[in-house]
């Protein structure tokens, strides 16, 4: 009979690489005949298996391989259609005329106590039928078909897992520049803004002098604001953060002596406002030593360090949201919320790291002369069940990708190509086997340079009429 998915399928996607003769297609995808002619898809919500393609793994597997791999055991024969073994042998050989699949090739009729073990049962004469029967009935005994269906009961794969393949060799696109991506960069020389006029640079220049006001703000909004603005002369975070370090050193004393005078607590100009100027210090110090706990009690160095904003600095966004929306908004970015969420009492699984096998970790830096686009690619195997029969490795690895420029965006399509991890997708929380992401572009570009490593793509895109 040929081999069929019951309603119980929970689309987990093992059975799809395990199908010699890619019979079984994702729920609503066409499958393709041997003659090439696409079909409409024999199933809307679940896998599904072609039955004109079903060899029921005759040919290649004393098993059926999808049957082996189900979770669920859903993958049952369809009593709707019965085959023999002669008819999917000949199937087989249909189907793969390029290879030699011999009469005496794998097949699950062959097991010990089948029916139809006797296969060469055609002979001529009953004398050399008897003795063929013999044989074969002989046959079972140092065959190691017991020892070998164990694993079928259990789920597991008969194959031996294939290793990871090696890094993929560097890649070339269409309008991709030529010349060394590190040397493109270094030649676009550090961001700068292009004010239309002299009388530009006066905003500016007063937002460069207010930094230190500004590095009060929380520090995602100081990352925005400095992507907005997209030049460091005039906006900071990390310069802006100190400067608000050293201006509350002078605000926190003037507004503790202001308040001990407006309380009556102590004369302006007398010896009891040193006391409450001492006292600004101290909660100057401490604040500043909380802002940068990372550094001060740990020694991690400033550059990595969160840019934490002041207590008041809430107070300041409508004066960041006023900033951000004069300088506008100059490139975008994707992240997440939270990092992390637990998966039962066992696996772990990091929101980000979800969220990088959707294409979604990215930003897009919006510079006057060029585009700078960074993508990071999934990192580690989700963690799942299957996983761990399978015994796939933590580290995931490497994605194939495709990069094109498309009506004014930037595309990347990236896929799963290790066979190993590829049995996973879908079965995996969160896991799909590939993803498209596209970014708009909203000036034209001349073409653009790219460069892997480290499971980060990054890109630059230089600007029609920007330098190069």
């Amino acid at each position: 009979m040929a081999t069929m998915i019951t309603s119980e399928c929970i689309n987990c996607g093992a059975c799809e690489p395990e199908c010699p003769n890619t019979a079984i297609y994702q729920g609503a995808v066409e499958w393709q005949a041997p003659d090439g002619a696409m079909h409409p898809a024999l199933s809307n919500e679940i896998f599904y298996i072609v039955p004109e393609k079903c060899t029921e793994c005759v040919g290649f597997h004393d098993h059926e391989a999808c049957a082996a791999v189900c979770p669920v055991d859903c993958c049952v024969p369809n009593p709707d259609i019965p085959e023999t073994h002669d008819v999917l042998l000949a199937r087989a050989r249909q189907l793969h005329p390029e290879q030699t699949i011999a009469d005496d090739a794998p097949s699950r009729f062959k097991k010990e106590g089948g029916e139809a073990a006797p296969a060469p049962a055609a002979a001529p004469t009953a004398a050399p039928a008897v003795a063929a029967a013999a044989v074969a009935a002989a046959k079972p005994a140092p065959a190691p078909a017991p020892a070998r269906a164990a694993p079928v009961a259990r789920g597991r794969v008969e194959k031996a897992t294939v290793p990871p393949p090696p890094p993929l060799p560097p890649k070339t696109f269409a309008r991709e520049l030529p010349g060394e991506f590190d040397q493109i960069v270094t030649n676009l020389g550090a961001a700068r803004r292009r004010p239309e006029s002299r009388l530009a640079f006066l905003p500016l220049t007063l937002l460069a002098a207010g930094q230190g006001v500004l590095g009060a703000l929380p520090a995602a909004t100081k990352r925005r604001l400095e992507e907005a603005v997209g030049d460091r002369r005039f906006f900071n975070a990390q310069l802006a953060t100190a400067g608000n370090v050293f201006l509350n050193l002078v605000l926190y004393p003037v507004l503790c002596v202001a308040l001990a005078v407006v309380t009556g607590r102590a004369a302006l100009f007398s010896s009891d406002v040193q006391g409450w100027i001492v006292l600004g210090l101290v909660l100057a110090f401490l604040e500043a030593a909380w802002r940068l706990r990372e550094s001060v009690f740990r020694g991690v160095g400033v550059a990595d360090t969160p840019l934490r904003g002041a207590v008041y600095g809430l107070l300041l966004m409508p004066l960041a949201g006023l900033v951000q929306s004069l300088v506008g908004r100059r490139g975008a970015s994707s992240g997440v919320s939270f990092d992390g969420f637990h998966a039962g009492q066992v696996h772990f699984d990091e929101k980000l790291e979800r969220a990088r096998r959707y294409g979604e970790v990215f930003r897009l830096e919006d510079r006057a002369d060029a585009y700078l686009f960074r993508l990071e690619f999934p990192r580690l195997v989700p963690p799942s069940s299957l996983g761990q029969e399978l015994g796939l490795p933590s580290q995931m690895p490497d994605y194939d990708y495709d990069l094109a420029l498309e009506n004014g965006s930037f595309v990347v399509h990236a896929r799963v190509i290790d066979p190993s991890v590829r049995r996973i997708t879908g079965a995996a929380p969160a896991f799909p086997s590939e993803f498209t992401t596209r970014v708009p572009l909203p000036d034209p570009v001349t073409g653009f340079r790219h460069r892997y490593r480290d499971k980060t793509l990054d890109v630059v895109l230089p600007k029609v009429g920007g330098a190069t």
